[in-house]
């Protein structure tokens, strides 16, 4: 029987996360579940349970290294080994610039730049002794284009995709694979208020099946990136 993976996902409580986690457990993965919101995460860990595989989650800052460190070491300690990390964890705040403060642009920053460094930096070591691994960064097609309203978050997602094609380039030869998933605008609680009214608009299972897509390669290939829009936006 093949053994089973062992997927970390941060800012798994709701939205595209939760769609991820559950996603991978239902493909008979086990999850590790990371997150603020504590109710939230319990929900979502027993959906989890209920599909017959592992879970368990942590609540705690993204960008808060001590306890990314603990909590990962806790679970390689446990687990022996962390196969998947979908670094999922995002905020945006959208405004003008001229409207904008240098404390909105840090707090994206630390939840889309920093936390990602931080998973990556705690997960990476083990996966380059294994020569095995995937690493996958939810961005944004904000990371490639530019929109009004969007030049503090479209900056933390651009600084995503320098992280992520360059790490790509860095690990490949050592079997550790990196990708990054770009959607539009998704229907989640992160875009409430932000976005237009549209039945067609992108559903978190969609990028759900897009992280599935990329897990479900053959070993000699790698997706790197995937921009997702909506087929029909109009």
């Amino acid at each position: 029987m093949q053994e089973r993976k062992l997927a970390v996902v941060t800012g798994a409580n709701r939205g595209i996360g939760r769609a991820i986690a559950l996603k991978l457990a239902q493909e008979k993965n086990d999850v590790i579940i990371f997150g603020r919101d504590v109710d939230a995460l319990i929900k979502v860990k027993d959906e989890i349970l209920n599909l017959n595989v592992l879970c368990e989650y942590y609540s705690g800052d993204v960008n808060d290294v001590e306890f990314v460190n603990n909590s990962i070491n806790k679970i390689l300690a446990d687990h022996k080994k962390i196969d998947i990390l979908i670094n999922n964890a995002g905020m945006g705040i959208f405004k003008k610039f001229v409207d904008s403060n240098l404390e909105d642009f840090k707090k994206q920053m630390d939840v889309n730049i920093y936390g990602v460094y931080n998973f990556t930096k705690a997960v990476i070591n083990q996966m380059l002794e294994r020569r095995c691994g995937y690493i996958i960064n939810i961005s944004s097609l904000a990371g490639k284009n530019s929109f009004v309203t969007g030049t503090m978050y479209a900056a933390t997602k651009h600084a995503l995709m320098g992280f992520t094609r360059s790490l790509m380039m860095e690990v490949r030869e050592f079997g550790v694979k990196v990708a990054a998933i770009c959607p539009g605008s998704v229907d989640t609680e992160f875009f409430s208020g932000h976005r237009m009214e549209n039945p067609k608009i992108l559903q978190s299972d969609d990028i759900a099946e897009a992280v599935s897509v990329i897990l479900k390669l053959p070993e000699n290939a790698l997706i790197s990136e995937i921009d997702i829009r909506p087929a029909n936006p109009k």
